[in-house]
This record gives structure tokens, sequence and C-alpha cells, in this order.
């Protein structure tokens, strides 16, 4: 294996770089788990996995902190796959391909580096390796498929554990502590169908791309959405010209979408009519997008048979339920202004031969205003004859900021580097609020280091920010 990172005196620069050679992405998270209970195995410490993968490693109290209270590390081992348009790598087969950048970053060729939520992972094997460090008794905990939505967590038995204390490893912004974060309904639409043969048909495929993109916490940024620009293409070409819709396709799972398929049945005569339809649409989105999305790019593609089209009525049902689902920023908060508190997400979309379906996330940090977004969501289905069925549900949390692990962190914190913490809200969800649910007593923090543009292709960490943020867990580890 060919490292890239200085690993002197940093045992988690090397066991980032381990963990980035084994694919672990979401629901396909067993090579890493193998990894994580082979080196716990090897300690000679005690480790427990359960049937989604989610693993508990222990290790003892050092001398002299036995009567200290049990902390619990966490944080997950999937990270999402994601990579250039016109990248060939093969994320099930390949390790991730790191570099450095000039300004001191980390990140990878043509694909997301992994650092969501890499950093946790490695910050945790290096704690549990090293027999130096003045600690209480630690359980780490190493969960899976938390970046579709918190699936893996579901599986877990909180009642194996005996923290009081608890530090999150999950979250992008060193210097801070997680007080707010959002619940939501990881929901999907599906409708069946059996395709029609038109006869004469001629075909478009409208490609919508080069969107500039996001982690679908950045609602506030207002990113135009692929998949709803290419809906919209879609629904004024059926309002103006018959036509039926053939597919939609694009997205990728918790980020902003960046690029969209539509293909479309419809007569050879008005294919050019057709065209003309699609740019005005796509220089309306242009215009109203342009200072978040100023790349956004059409393509159109013709071919002289359509293939067999979704019948009529389906067709016009899914083209106008998509063109009325809401998408994007809801409200914001009062309290940290600029902070999204409830928006829609849509994700992703894809059609097979007989059904279509995508990937909906009503989302809040208040409970009762998510389930009531939920139920719109239900009803609108409902009127359009679509199935619509949520997978699971996650919640927030709401923590108080001066309690004795924040207060120990702000103290460490402030020793190393000169600054307090600073406690911030965040609209996305992870696995803080399932443990505050079930564990209401935890004490808890979030540490992390500082990454950026997470879930895409030019996701970067801060290798700066990666050795503050270890330098200060082990510290709070030795204070707790």
């Amino acid at each position: 294996m060919n490292y890239v990172l200085d690993h002197t005196g940093k045992p988690y620069a090397k066991l980032f770089e381990d963990i980035s050679a084994i694919p672990r992405g979401s629901f396909k998270e067993e090579k890493i788990a193998d990894f994580v209970c082979n080196f716990a195995k090897d300690l000679g410490l005690e480790y427990t996995r359960d049937s989604a993968n989610n693993i508990i490693v222990r290790k003892p109290a050092s001398p002299g902190y036995e009567a200290h209270e049990v902390v619990m590390l966490q944080g997950h081992m999937d990270m999402i796959w994601n990579k250039r348009p016109d990248s060939t790598f093969d994320f099930e087969h390949e390790g991730i391909k790191l570099k450095v950048t000039d300004d001191g970053f980390l990140m990878a060729e043509e694909t997301t580096c992994g650092s969501d939520d890499g950093v946790a992972i490695a910050y945790m094997l290096a704690i549990l390796q090293d027999k130096s460090l003045e600690h209480p008794e630690l359980e780490c905990v190493f969960t899976t498929a938390e970046e579709p939505g918190l699936y893996g967590i579901q599986q877990f038995d909180c009642s194996q554990l005996k923290a009081r204390k608890y530090i999150s490893m999950d979250g992008n912004l060193e210097g801070t502590s997680l007080l707010i974060a959002a619940g939501a309904a990881n929901a999907r639409f599906t409708k069946c169908f059996n395709r029609e043969v038109l006869n004469g048909a001629s075909e478009l495929s409208i490609r919508v791309h080069g969107l500039t993109g996001a982690h679908i916490q950045f609602q506030e940024r207002q990113l135009a959405n692929a998949i709803k620009t290419a809906v919209r293409i879609v629904y004024y070409i059926c309002k103006e010209l018959p036509c039926r819709l053939i597919s939609l396709d694009g997205g990728s799972v918790t980020t902003i979408p960046v690029d969209c398929t539509a293909r479309v049945a419809l007569a050879p005569k008005h294919m050019a009519e057709a065209r003309k339809i699609a740019q005005r649409i796509l220089n309306e989105v242009r215009f109203e997008h342009k200072e978040s999305d100023p790349n956004i790019t059409l393509t159109l593609t013709e071919k002289e048979q359509a293939a067999p089209a979704l019948p009529a009525k389906i067709s016009d049902q899914i083209i106008t339920l998509l063109h009325l689902l809401p998408v994007g920023l809801v409200d914001t908060s009062l309290v940290f202004p600029g902070l999204p508190i409830s928006s829609f997400s849509l994700e992703t979309i894809e059609t097979k031969s007989d059904t279509i379906d995508w990937f909906y996330r009503p989302t809040s940090a208040i409970t009762s205003k998510m389930l009531d977004m939920d139920e719109q969501s239900r009803l609108l289905a409902q009127i359009f004859d679509v199935e619509y069925h949520v997978e699971n549900y996650f919640y927030g949390h709401n923590v108080e900021a001066g309690t004795p692990l924040y207060n120990i962190f702000d103290e460490v914190w402030f020793e190393q580097n000169g600054e307090h913490i600073r406690p911030i809200g965040a609209h996305y969800g992870n696995e803080i609020g399932f443990f505050l649910r079930n564990m209401p007593w935890l004490d808890m923090i979030l540490l992390v280091a500082t990454h950026y543009q997470a879930h895409t292709p030019d996701e970067k960490l801060d290798l700066a920010s990666f050795d503050r943020c270890y330098r200060c867990l082990v510290e709070i580890l030795r204070r707790v």
C-alpha cells in the first residue's frame, strides 16, 4: 500500500489510510467490520458484533481511573460512495486513492475520501491500541448504514452500554459542539406499471447536470435540484405536447442532486418544439439559480425509435406528483440565524422495467413538524395513487451547553487553541439523537475534525484540524 500521510507520532493518520483501503459503503460494511473485530482481537480487547455489523469494543480503565464514569466514543463505519461522472473507479473492489493537496487537505482521486466518518474510526482505533493513554473505561461504538438514514443503529441494543458520558465524532467543524440536530422520515414513493410500445414515437433524452450540489444539511444555500429541474422540463413538455415518460434516473443519497436524466417518448414532428421547451425551462432555472448554480447544463439527445413508455395515466400522475412535491428549505431558526429547521429532500430517483421509485426525506429539528410533513407527503401520494412507505424514522436532539463534559471540552480546547467551543445547530441527523433518546442520562459532546464538501468528490479533510482534534480528544479523556 502506498501511504501519503506523515505517520510520525500520528497513529490515527496511518489507521485512516488503512481503513481507506477497505470498501465500506452503506450496507456493505462486512469487510470493515471484520477489520475492526480483528483489530480488537489482536489487542486482546473484548468486543461484540450484532446482526447489522454494529460493534462495541471495550477498553479497561487505565490505572487510577477505575472509579471514573464509563465514556462512550462513537462514529459510523460506512461512507458515501460518490464519484465524478466520468470516473471508472470501482468502489466495490478498489481502495480509496488518497492524495494530499498543496494547501494541507486530504482528498481522493475522483471520489469521496471518507473523512465522514473515517476520522472517528481512525481516532477510536488509535486510542484502543495506545497503552500509554490515561482514561476511564471506554466503550468504542462503531455503527453501520448511518449515511442513508441511520439504518444500522435501529438494530443496536443500548442496554449493552454502561456509559454515562458520550463523545460523538460525526460532524464537520472543529471547535464546535452540536446542541441541535434534525430528525427525519426516510421515505420512498413507488409506482408499478406495465410499459407500452408507442409505434412511430421517437425518444428525447434530457440530461440536467453541472449543478453545484452539497450535503442535504445545507438547505439554506437554496441550491437547484437536478431531479426537480428535469421533472420541471418534462412537465412543461407534456403540458404543451403529447408526451409520455420513459424513465427518470439520478441523484445520490444525502446529497442535493447534481445530475438527472429524463427520457420521454413523443412524435417526431414534435421533437424540435420539445427541445425549445426544454431549453426555455432550463434558462428559467439557470436565471433563478444564477448565484447558486451558475454551471447548470442541459444535454439533449434524440433516438429515432422510443423505448416502451409508461401508460398515459401513470405517466401524468408521476410527472404531476413530482412537480408538486415540495423540495428544499421550509423554515429557519430564530435562535441560530440562517440555520435550517425544516426541509424536504428529494435525493434519488430510479426507473426499472416495471417500477419507478424515489427517495424523499421530510426533515425537521422539531419532531411534531417532521411527522406532519411526513403526513403531508403521504396525502399527496394517496391523491396520485402512488405508494408511500417510510423505511424508518430517526429523531433529532436538543441539549444544553455547560454540562460537566462540555466544560472540560471547552477548557481543553481553549488551552490548546486559544478559543472557546462554539455551540451550534445543524440540519442533519446523526446517531446522537438515537443514543440520547435511549440513554437520556448521557452527558454528550460532539468532537470532530473540520472537513468540507462531504458526500461529494470534492470532499476534503483539514489535516491540521485532524491533528488538533485528536490531541484534544486524548486530553479530554485524561481529565474526565
